[in-house]
């Protein structure tokens, strides 16, 4: 056995669930290989589960080449009913973003995770990782600061396009809304209407000021300044 493999070994070793549990030490797969015992030995059915992830760094998953963004988390079932659970994730001192991941609704579970085994994703219509690479990114602020749906692009036949999203019940907190024609140099996207309907917020503005490659990006602005950026990024499908 060469020196690679030794080490391969020895991490594989140290996430073993025991080991971690002596330790208080793991990465990922360790948090979920703890989980599991733990769900076992109280007699929940669980599952391990493992995939990529995608975050600020890396918005769009290479499977072949992602080994820095390979994951594990787990799903559990309650009542009847899977739950997707990522206790690495959800190690924080505030509840808000712990409580978060160990219930991940999911539609928002798929932002960010791609299991390997489709199955995991508890979706209707499972996503293909092409479909995953064309979502929207959204950063997890955007549902911790208010916001409770994943924002649509829709346009009218004519003049304008629509950003809608529900209205955040936040006030204060809005949304600066950007565009740019190659990725790289992005702009606030000027003459905005914004209209508040029925519990939802359109950001309207003109087709024409939009060229037909198109990348997107959101940040949340609070009194008027901003102090999250790259909350959301997309592109426009043609």
């Amino acid at each position: 056995m060469d020196e690679v493999e030794n080490i391969y070994e020895e991490y594989i070793k140290k996430q073993d669930e025991f080991q971690v549990y002596e330790n208080r030490k793991g990465v990922c797969a360790g948090y979920a290989n703890l989980f599991e015992w733990f769900m076992k030995e109280i007699d929940v059915e669980v599952e391990n589960v493992s995939g990529h992830i995608r975050d600020e760094r890396n918005k769009y998953v290479e499977l072949e080449s992602d080994d820095d963004f390979r994951h594990a988390w787990n799903v559990v079932k309650i009542s009847g009913k899977w739950m997707i659970v990522d206790t690495t994730w959800g190690t924080s001192l505030n509840p808000i973003v712990s409580d978060y991941y160990f219930d991940v609704k999911p539609e928002q579970s798929i932002i960010t995770h791609y299991p390997k085994n489709k199955k995991w994703q508890l979706l209707d219509k499972s996503l293909s990782l092409d479909e995953f690479n064309k979502s929207k990114f959204i950063n997890r602020i955007w549902f911790f600061k208010g916001f409770s749906d994943i924002p649509k692009l829709k346009k009218d036949s004519k003049y304008y396009y629509y950003f809608i999203y529900k209205t955040n019940p936040i006030k204060e907190i809005s949304i600066d809304l950007q565009f740019s024609a190659d990725n790289l140099t992005f702009n606030s996207i000027q003459n905005i209407t914004k209209i508040d309907q029925d519990g939802f917020t359109f950001l309207k503005f003109n087709k024409s000021i939009i060229t037909k490659k198109a990348y997107f990006k959101v940040n949340l602005k609070k009194y008027g300044n901003v102090y999250y950026r790259d909350v959301i990024n997309f592109k426009l499908k043609p």
